[in-house]
């Protein structure tokens, strides 16, 4: 922890010393740091005041090769060779286009002679296999050549190591890439480049500590870097350390030159760091440039979601879904889509939703958590205990959950037994048939006992919670309705044993029903041993009494206490 904390230091010191330092950087800085506009500027400046500077040509012709206006490079690669007939450097910027034209001869012929004119000069080789790299079109059986053979006359020579990592980096064999920098590193300690190109092969391997303390060196030797701070912010962005994440994209943006890729990642930035507004104005900024870019839509819906314009949210997703590949869709896209669906009122529309979410992401508790709330509110309740279910699998809380669920198999129940008490005072009247009426009741008992297990599973977890105890006393009721076993007594008196013992003010609610289920116990016992065990009766009827006597104290006006002690002859 101290050593990560040590090195976000570092990065904080190291983009404040950069400030300082940025306009310093030279031409060939800012080709190398993909700046080529700043790059054309710098060098066309050099060129109309020290005309005869031929590096300034060089430059200049090395830029617009890398803005791909080939015959204005291949005229100032000539203008070089006139100047300086054996220029490597020039032959070499020829033997590019001569590549970029597919022809080979060409290509070799203008490497071999500027191989010639310095072949004591390491940074010749290395120019070679870099040229053959740098393009859009890359040849990389020719740059192995080059560096093989530098590398056979200079071992130390840091920089033929670097352009051995990238040739790696670029064939994607990553671990001799990581090599390759760090055989650069051991012989130029100082190469901020080769920390900088290490660190984003650590990055690619998910291996951040390292990625970062590699950035963190880079960034301490040059601080005037220019991409070193977007490879930092990427890197921040996959940890989600949004805040510094902003801070080396912003920058990163300060110096480089406007790419729309570039905002659009501080634009997402902002947006997980919870700068909403920071982020609207510059997606704003960039769909008045390009309304048609998904990706900024998908954000733009997002926020719209945070900053409470559900509208909006619903019209953005609606043209990101639209114009997005749909295999590229995430689950973050649904689940967003589903909570502004939801706060428009679209309920049906918004589970659709997060199921698509769930499906791509079905390790993700929260999606399952909503599909369950909605189920519930529409009546859904065989949903919503599948969700629930799976809740557990996930490693949600096994006692709230199987409190849910139970209470989920008891409305769906008691859903059924409505529908089955009313078929049937229909079928008494002689209106309509019920030939289904022993399937209907087994399916809404099966509920019943469903829910009785799930709150059973509740009351052995936690046996001290009186919520258990109560349902499990409701269901048990349902399932005996005459009262002729003590399941729903027993767990009527566990329920109350622990109310009483807690708050009696605070649970009077849960209290009464206690006493009202225990003396309609009671009350049912009495009626029906009165005739045959006029004792046992009589200690039934007792217990009646006291039952909702006790009723009677925690509230006066209650009818059914104040209609069973008339009933029996007590004064209310």
């Amino acid at each position: 922890m101290k050593n990560w904390i040590l090195s976000i230091f570092v990065l904080v010191t190291s983009i404040s010393i950069s400030k300082a330092q940025i306009a310093s950087l030279s031409g060939q800085q800012y080709l190398e740091e993909l700046q080529p506009t700043k790059a054309k500027l710098f060098f066309q400046a050099q060129v109309k005041n020290h005309p005869e500077d031929i590096s300034a040509w060089l430059g200049l012709a090395k830029t617009y090769l890398a803005i791909d206006s080939i015959d204005h490079a291949k005229t100032l690669f000539r203008k070089v060779l006139a100047m300086d007939p054996n220029h490597p450097y020039a032959l070499i910027g020829l033997g590019q286009i001569a590549w970029l034209n597919n022809d080979r001869e060409g290509e070799s012929s203008y490497f071999e002679r500027a191989r010639r004119a310095d072949k004591t000069n390491p940074e010749v080789y290395r120019a070679i296999a870099e040229s053959c790299l740098n393009l859009h079109k890359k040849d990389t059986v020719t740059a192995l050549i080059y560096l093989s053979q530098g590398l056979d006359l200079f071992q130390k020579y840091a920089g033929l190591h670097l352009s051995m990592g990238n040739l790696e980096t670029i064939k994607k064999n990553y671990g001799a890439a990581a090599n390759a920098y760090d055989r650069a590193i051991f012989f130029d300690p100082k190469s901020a480049v080769a920390y900088q190109k290490k660190g984003l092969i650590l990055f690619m391997a998910r291996s951040y500590r390292q990625a970062l303390e590699d950035y963190n060196k880079s960034l301490a030797i040059d601080p005037g870097q220019i991409l070193a701070y977007k490879n930092l912010g990427d890197l921040y962005y996959a940890v989600a350390k949004y805040a510094e994440a902003e801070l080396a994209y912003q920058t990163y943006l300060e110096r480089a030159e406007e790419r729309v890729d570039d905002r659009e990642r501080f634009a997402i930035t902002l947006f997980f760091n919870k700068k909403y507004k920071e982020a609207e104005t510059q997606l704003e900024q960039l769909l008045q440039v390009n309304d048609t870019e998904s990706i900024l839509l998908r954000i733009r819906g997002y926020i719209a979601f945070e900053t409470s314009e559900y509208a909006k949210g619903v019209d953005y997703m609606n043209q990101f879904f639209k114009l997005h590949n749909p295999r590229k869709v995430i689950a973050l896209d649904y689940s967003y889509y589903a909570r502004l669906l939801l706060k428009t009122g679209h309920e049906m529309e918004a589970m659709k939703s997060f199921k698509k979410a769930a499906d791509l992401e079905p390790a993700k508790i929260e999606n399952y958590e909503e599909l369950a709330k909605l189920a519930t509110r529409n009546k859904m309740h065989l949903e919503a205990v599948s969700c629930y279910k799976r809740m557990i699998d996930l490693g949600a809380d096994k006692v709230v959950n199987n409190f849910l669920i139970g209470k989920e198999y008891y409305f769906e129940g008691e859903k059924l037994r409505v529908k089955f008490d009313s078929l049937m005072q229909l079928q008494k009247k002689s209106m309509v048939p019920f030939p289904d009426s022993a399937s209907l009741k087994k399916s809404y008992i099966s509920n019943f006992i469903h829910a009785d297990s799930a709150m059973t599973t509740v009351t052995r977890l936690n046996p001290d919670y009186a919520g258990g105890f109560v349902w499990r006393g409701r269901i048990q009721s349902i399932l005996d309705p005459e009262a002729l076993t003590t399941g729903a007594k027993e767990q009527y008196q566990k329920a109350l044993s622990i109310l009483e013992k807690a708050d009696p003010a605070k649970n009077q609610k849960s209290i009464v029903e206690c006493y009202k289920y225990l003396g309609s116990y009671y009350y049912l016992a009495y009626d029906r041993l009165y005739k045959s065990d006029k004792k046992l009766a009589g200690e039934m009827r007792s217990k009646t009494i006291e039952c909702f006597t006790k009723i009677k104290e925690l509230d006066p006006a209650d009818a059914q206490a104040k209609e069973v002690l008339n009933k029996l002859k007590i004064g209310v």
